[in-house]
């Protein structure tokens, strides 16, 4: 009886629906800051995790299995016990798997340099879609969408939009902060990123992100041929932005996560004629021309 107890119980927790979406590895790197009592840090850090790991931010039923996989580092640049205030660098990566592979994609890897928020240790730190409590708690929210946003974009195409929407919620909530990450204007902030991934203007970056992976890397243990012509054509979407606006923030978070696997995808495996996709990649990101000519 004991027995088929326990077998419930490891089949309930493996396989049913559970709350929250991220699974999140947070790390908060305090080297710079000089000061003896550094538990403050260490108190954030669980802070920041408990924040993306136990918030639930759709309404989808989520498996242990479909947790979206996420690095989180804060480099802490600034400290002011006497105010509470933090300013730093956030870096952000998450990751996807491949279908029949033990393999994990990258879908994000983006630095954000301006950090700045107050903490009080073991504060709470109160998801809500309707009021932002904190910086801190404006800027974890708006994160945690984008990459909830951005792993539904890889399964479905435009699956993210309800994400985004929420993310775009949160800039405006806190554009009245008037901080930098937030404002208008600024070509590689918060704002920017979730107003160009919702224009319409560059929609083909998101019809690339589903085409390379379902039609692309989804298909790699089957038919690896199809694969790379999968990949290729989602990478001649992609060059719509640069019609669009050359060196678009899109294009640029695409190529900061995914320029080394197109390397290596195209430097293995089958025969592929890449003269052509060469001359794309290198025309719309040559700041990895090396990379390309290396292929």
């Amino acid at each position: 009886m004991r027995n088929k107890l326990v077998a419930l119980i490891v089949f309930f927790i493996g396989f049913s629906g559970i709350s929250q979406e991220l699974n999140a590895t947070v790390t908060i790197n305090s080297d710079r800051i000089q000061q003896t009592n550094k538990q403050v840090f260490t108190t954030l850090q669980n802070s920041i995790r408990d924040f993306f790991n136990n918030n639930k931010f759709t309404n989808v039923n989520v498996k242990r299995n479909e947790l979206i996989d996420c690095n989180v580092l804060l480099i802490v640049n600034d400290y002011d016990p006497n105010s509470n205030s933090f300013t730093g660098t956030l870096q952000i990566q998450t990751s996807r798997p491949v279908f029949n592979s033990a393999y994990g994609t990258t879908l994000f890897n983006f630095v954000d340099n301006n950090v700045g928020f107050n903490y009080i240790e073991f504060e709470s730190l109160v998801n809500s879609e309707n009021s932002i409590s904190s910086k801190l708690v404006g800027l974890l929210s708006y994160y945690a969408n984008m990459i909830i946003g951005l792993d539904a974009d890889s399964f479905a195409l435009n699956g993210g939009t309800e994400n985004y929407q929420k993310a775009l919620n949160v800039v405006s909530m806190m554009q009245q902060t008037g901080d930098k990450g937030w404002i208008m204007g600024e070509s590689n902030n918060r704002y920017a990123l979730v107003n160009d991934i919702l224009s319409n203007s560059f929609a083909s970056y998101r019809e690339a992100m589903y085409e390379y992976h379902i039609k692309g890397l989804d298909v790699m243990s089957d038919n690896p041929d199809d694969a790379k012509k999968g990949i290729a054509n989602a990478l001649n979407i992609l060059a719509n932005n640069h019609k669009v606006r050359p060196n678009a923030l899109t294009t640029r978070i695409f190529f900061d996560a995914k320029s080394d696997e197109i390397a290596k995808v195209f430097s293995a495996g089958p025969n592929y004629d890449k003269t052509q996709l060469i001359e794309t990649l290198t025309r719309i990101n040559p700041l990895n021309g090396a990379k390309w000519n290396r292929m």
